[in-house]
Parts: structure tokens; C-alpha cells; sequence
């Protein structure tokens, strides 16, 4: 009688493309996942808040880097509703220079039909491409920026028109640094928020450390001259959209202020381009010198912002135009 052995059946094989297209089904799963829970948390970064207010409407935008931001911790925007009628949010980002305010402010044209706008100018965001094509690449905030195809465009357009890394466009298309955060170890990030109620003791060494950290290269008119140009571009933008503009100079400590380097040829350009443009610019930052209204080297606190409203920008917010 012959015998014979069973072959185990064959399992099946699969293919290059088989794999590829699991790789790419596991991928988008995850993506999609990670862009609900990272990008399109609410209220975090400037796109974050854009997209959960969407189809809003505001007065007021404010845009700028981090000298606006305790604007959006205190009850500005509460008290000029309450006390005119007015609309405001704030859409400022920590190192927002002024391409990276640009880049906010075609977002928030499309989605929240602005009619005025308040820049913060920080001399600082005007003199390294830190602040602007490479805050634009960063990571901790692509990862919280929702993807969306009208940012993508923008983006992509970037890319092309300046110097902005095509990495970028590259990470936020594919979700990476919301699947692979960028730190992955607790950091000392500012933490602006948390410290409002905070009242500083004054420190040069904390104060050089600040003014070293903000000017990381030697001040560059090449450099100033361009985002100056940017500037003018942000304005004739929001002009074509309908909107006014308004130019803030913020209040920063006298000691703090007097260690900028390059401030008064910054002063004297600004305002040069401003007064050609027929832009209002309001130079508040000499007006509140007490450090005590200060909860680090220069950022206002709860009470220094209560005052900078009462005396300063209730009139500029208010005012009828």
C-alpha cells in the first residue's frame, strides 16, 4: 500500500503592493486619529481657535507673537463686548513674526470675516527668519495646526514664494509631528497662562538671558527691510478684504526695553512705513514701567493688562472708525 504525506497548505503570499497599501490603510488610521485628538484640539494654537469658531464673526483679530497673548488670558475681549458690542479674538503666536502673522491672518480672513486688525509689533520678530519662515517649519506647531486644504494651500504657496522649508509642507501634509511629537521629554516652555497672576522681581540676568534668546544673530537691516515688506504685505491684504488696521507698539519695562538692540532705527522705519501707508501706530511702550505689572521680564500681567486697557486700548478698540 503506498503512502503518501499531505503538503500543509500554502499561506498566502503578500505581495509588494499588498503591503504597501496595509502600510497605507494602518497609516491614514492613525493619522486621522492623531488629527482629532492633537490638531483639532480647541483653543490651543491660532489655526486650533480659527477652527472652532469657523464661520464666526469678529470685530477685532489680533495677531503678533507673544506680548498679545495675555490680552487673550485677561477679560479684554469679555469687557469690549460687554462695553460696546464688539467681537474680538486673539490669534497671536509665542515667536510670531510677522510672515507667520500673515500666514494666520489669510486663515482667519476665510473663515471668520474680520473687519479690523491690531498688530503687535515686536522689533524682535522683525530681525530673524527664526521668527518667521522657521516658526512657520516648527514642529510643536504643525503639530497643532489642523489639516485642512485651505492651509494647505497656503502653505504650499509659501513654500514656493519664500523661504519657507518644503519639510514643512511635507510634515503637515502627512500628520508626522502630530503621530511623533517633537518633545518627547517634559520642557520648560512658556507658560504665560499659568504665570498671569505673577508679579516679577526684576533681573538682568534674566533680562540678558530673555534679549539673547529673541535676537539670536546680529540685528540685520537686509533682514529688517524684508519683513518690513511683509508687513506691508499683511496690511494691503487685510485692506483688500475690507478691513482697518491698527499698528501697537506694546508696553514692555523700561530696563527691558533699553536692552533691544537696534530699537531706535527699528522705531524710525516702522514708522516711516506706516505714515506712507497711512497705517495708525500706537506706541505704547514706555507707557507702563512698573515691573510689577509684569509677570516676567516682559509680559504684562493681570493687573498690568487691566490697566493697559483702561488706559490705552479701550480708546483704540472702541473707538468709531
Amino acid at each position: 500500500m503506498n503512502s503518501f504525506r499531505r503538503k500543509p497548505p500554502r499561506l498566502p503570499v503578500i505581495g509588494l503592493a499588498g503591503f504597501l497599501g496595509l502600510f497605507f490603510a494602518l497609516y491614514v488610521a492613525a493619522a486621522s486619529v492623531a488629527e482629532v485628538r492633537v490638531g483639532r484640539e480647541a483653543g490651543g494654537s491660532a489655526f486650533q481657535k480659527i477652527l472652532t469658531v469657523k464661520d464666526g464673526q469678529f470685530d477685532w483679530i489680533v495677531l503678533g507673537a507673544s506680548h498679545a497673548l495675555p490680552l487673550a488670558f485677561g477679560d479684554v475681549a469679555k469687557r469690549l463686548e460687554d462695553e460696546t458690542g464688539q467681537r474680538m479674538i486673539v490669534l497671536a503666536e509665542v515667536g510670531a513674526g510677522p510672515l507667520f502673522s500673515d500666514f494666520v491672518l489669510l486663515q482667519a480672513i476665510e473663515d471668520l470675516r474680520p473687519r479690523r486688525l491690531l498688530y503687535i509689533a515686536d522689533s524682535f520678530a522683525f530681525h530673524s527668519s527664526r521668527w518667521n519662515e522657521e516658526r512657520i517649519a516648527d514642529r510643536k506647531l504643525l503639530r497643532k495646526t489642523p489639516l485642512r486644504l485651505s492651509t494647505l494651500v497656503t502653505m504650499s504657496n509659501l513654500v514656493i514664494s519664500q523661504d519657507v522649508p518644503a519639510s514643512a509642507l511635507l510634515d503637515y501634509a502627512t500628520v508626522f509631528s502630530k503621530l511623533n511629537p517633537p518633545d518627547r521629554f517634559p520642557q520648560d516652555d512658556w507658560r504665560g497662562a499659568e504665570h498671569f497672576d505673577r508679579v516679577f522681581r526684576p533681573s538682568r540676568h534674566a533680562t540678558k538671558a530673555r534679549i539673547d534668546y529673541l535676537y539670536p544673530e546680529p540685528v540685520d537691516d537686509t533682514k529688517l527691510d524684508r519683513y518690513l515688506d511683509t508687513l506691508e504685505g499683511m496690511i494691503a491684504r487685510a485692506r483688500v478684504a475690507g478691513m482697518e488696521v491698527a499698528i501697537v507698539r506694546p508696553p514692555v519695562p523700561e530696563a527691558f526695553r533699553e536692552s533691544l538692540p537696534g530699537e531706535a532705527a527699528f522705531d524710525a522705519k516702522l514708522r516711516a512705513r506706516l505714515s506712507g501707508l497711512d497705517v495708525p501706530l500706537h506706541d505704547l511702550s514706555a507707557t507702563l514701567d512698573d515691573p510689577a505689572l509684569y509677570f516676567d521680564t516682559d509680559h504684562l500681567n493681570r493687573d498690568g493688562v487691566e490697566l493697559l486697557y483702561e488706559l490705552h486700548l479701550k480708546s483704540i478698540l472702541a473707538a468709531d472708525r
